[in-house]
């Protein structure tokens, strides 16, 4: 049994439909982000599951108990789900230290007095922020408050931990360090948790799987390695990375192999399981990392997939170069981990890198 279940949740915000048949699973001590940009859907799916949000339609279970059922009128409220939350904002209480912050959910759920200081202190060691027990909000820095947060959302034990894009207000670097501590104390607790973020690097970083939104759809879900490399639809191949999309016509084709006509009248060959009618449209995405670059010059690639091409331009971008290429009516772009000094070089297009797109 999936540890979240959440089918066809429909939300409407005057004309606007925001939530659009959103269905997912969850399974138990997974980490499974909801990706997208903004306005996609993704924090009302999450709100929905927290409660802080009513959907027209649909249905939320959560560990095998009914939280919301539009078809039997159920709604279980917000404060009766024990789900932990942290907010994009964080929103820990400035008037209350570290420690009141994080005994306040004890006390709303009237925890025995004598057991909350041992808890708080437990789960504060836990966050690495036992030293600032009695410090302030505005005491501390951003990441430290994001780790109060955290803790502030675990101290009662919750059954699932929703994250609403949490590294947001963090610079670069110390998302970076925040991301990887926290994916690591997750999997150390085993704790089923949803992720919102419109961040690819997060998501694709952190995750167990992801399901890329769009306009209160669900495009796809899969491991991060899925959505990267076999993207299903243009949408999530040019939102998720660098992406160079084909088009061409079906030429040819042969057990798991498909040959398209692309400009100039080159075929290309593709890896494919995919029934495609012949003379049909169909575009492909490779990620630029894929192709082989070389030197006209001195290149030993040849044959199918390998095409003459010029260098527009060449960008420097610290662990590889970025390369503009043109061939023919063509646009390309390449990333190689080493320079190619060159001005004509040959280009290929592995067949297993190409993914058939909707």
């Amino acid at each position: 049994m999936p540890e979240i279940h959440v089918d066809s949740l429909v939300k409407q915000f005057g004309e606007q439909r925001a939530l659009d048949d959103v269905s997912f699973d969850v399974a138990e001590g997974e980490l499974f982000t909801l990706l997208g940009p903004s306005g996609c859907g993704k924090s009302t799916t999450l709100m929905s599951i927290a409660g802080f949000q009513t959907p027209e339609e649909g249905r939320i279970e959560v560990g095998g108990d009914v939280f919301y059922d539009a078809a039997r009128r159920v709604s279980v409220p917000a404060e009766r789900r024990n789900l932990g939350i942290v907010f994009q904002s964080y929103a820990v209480w400035p008037h209350m230290t570290v420690f009141d912050n994080l005994a306040f959910p004890l006390r709303v759920r009237k925890t025995k007095r004598a057991a909350i200081r041992p808890r708080v202190v437990e789960v504060l060691d836990l966050v690495e922020m036992g030293p600032y027990i009695d410090r302030y909000p505005h005491q501390l820095s951003g990441g430290q408050q994001q780790r109060v947060a955290l803790a502030r959302a675990l101290v009662y034990s919750p059954s699932v931990l929703l994250l609403d894009e949490p590294f947001s207000n963090l610079d670069a670097k110390l998302r970076e360090r925040a991301r990887a501590w926290v994916k690591e104390l997750q999997g150390r607790l085993g704790l089923t948790t949803v992720f919102v973020t419109h961040d690819q690097d997060e998501a694709l970083s952190m995750s167990d799987r992801v399901a890329v939104m769009s306009q209160g759809e669900v495009q796809q879900i899969g491991t991060p390695e899925e959505i990267y490399r076999r993207p299903t639809s243009r949408f999530v191949a040019e939102f998720v990375g660098n992406v160079n999309l084909l088009t061409g016509e079906v030429a040819a084709t042969e057990r798991g192999r498909i040959a398209l006509e692309i400009a100039g009248g080159r075929k290309l060959w593709i890896d494919s399981e995919r029934a495609q009618q012949p003379r049909a449209q169909v575009t492909v995405a490779v990620r630029p990392e894929a192709l082989r670059l070389e030197a006209a010059e001195t290149s030993t690639l040849n044959g199918s997939n390998t095409l003459d091409a010029t260098v527009r331009s060449v960008a420097f971008l610290g662990d590889h170069y970025q390369y503009e290429l043109e061939t023919g009516d063509l646009s390309l772009t390449a990333q190689t981990p080493r320079a190619v000094f060159a001005e004509r070089v040959k280009v290929h297009i592995p067949a297993d890198a190409c993914a058939i797109v909707e």
